[in-house]
């Protein structure tokens, strides 16, 4: 159990420090589907690589997006050492290390993670969800189709 919250630990430190790292790969990934999206306009759909770089890309935008909605937080640790909450035992025995969706309110009241994160996380997790499943779909149909015949110059 020790090594498993270690990884998850060292997990969200990667995310936290380098979601700006993360942002225009990304970008990338998504501008890459777009060009041969367009330049394969009719049959830009049944290539499973192009799914595969669309998910690669929602799955490093979401983590993007965490890591960035994560270093706004206002977590206790952050909390001037004058201000009660960071007395209050509850406050500091009862506060998760990450909320789900990206929420701290803290005793102020406001939240101190920015409104369009929690959206844009559900977004790109569903595009991710969506692409792994256009994948495997695309994938799956290709090899279903049987193999055209190279010897047509038997005859």
């Amino acid at each position: 159990m020790e090594s498993v919250l270690a990884v998850a630990f060292v997990a969200v430190l990667l995310v936290v420090s380098t979601w700006w790292l993360l942002l225009p790969i990304g970008v990338g990934c998504l501008i890459s589907v777009i060009v041969t999206a367009v330049r394969e306009s009719p049959g830009a759909g049944r290539l499973p690589g192009l799914w595969a770089r669309l998910g690669i890309g929602s799955a490093l935008l979401c983590a993007a997006t965490v890591g960035y909605g994560m270093t706004r937080m206002a977590t206790s640790f952050r909390l001037d050492a004058d201000d009660p909450c960071t007395l209050s035992d509850d406050l500091l025995d009862n506060h998760p290390i990450i909320d789900w969706p990206l929420s701290d309110t803290g005793c102020r009241g406001y939240e101190s993670v920015p409104a369009f994160v929690n959206p844009l996380i559900l977004l790109f997790a569903a595009l991710f969800s969506a692409s792994v499943v256009a994948m495997v779909t695309t994938w799956r149909r290709q090899r279903a189709r049987p193999a055209p015949s190279e010897s047509t110059m038997d005859e």
